[in-house]
């Protein structure tokens, strides 16, 4: 199946972008075991607010828990997929993808 068709609806051709789901199950990623001298990835998902919230939680993160380093990514839009996860995932312990409202 492809990741995308052209429906007839009406007599108007409209492109329906969907695709098979993958319903198969997934192994979570292990947890740290501290977050001292941990690198910890912070994905902006560009709402409203979640800068905000986002830069609290880094504060937190180096005052509190000893975090080597916090790095922020930031979304271009909230309803595409993020382009960071490659360089993310090799530049980071754990990543956290944050929400604003």
């Amino acid at each position: 199946m492809t990741d995308h068709a052209m429906e007839d609806i009406g007599g108007v051709n409209v492109y329906v972008p969907t695709g098979a789901a993958d319903t198969g199950r997934k192994r979570l990623a292990p947890r740290l075991k501290s977050l001292r001298g941990a690198r910890i990835g912070i994905l902006d998902n560009c709402k409203e607010f979640a800068d905000v919230v986002l830069r609290g939680v880094a504060e937190v993160l180096e005052r509190e828990h000893a975090v080597a380093q916090v790095k922020f990514w930031r979304k271009e839009y909230l309803g595409i997929p993020s382009k960071f996860a490659p360089e993310m995932a090799a530049q980071c312990d754990a990543v956290i993808n944050g929400v604003g409202h």
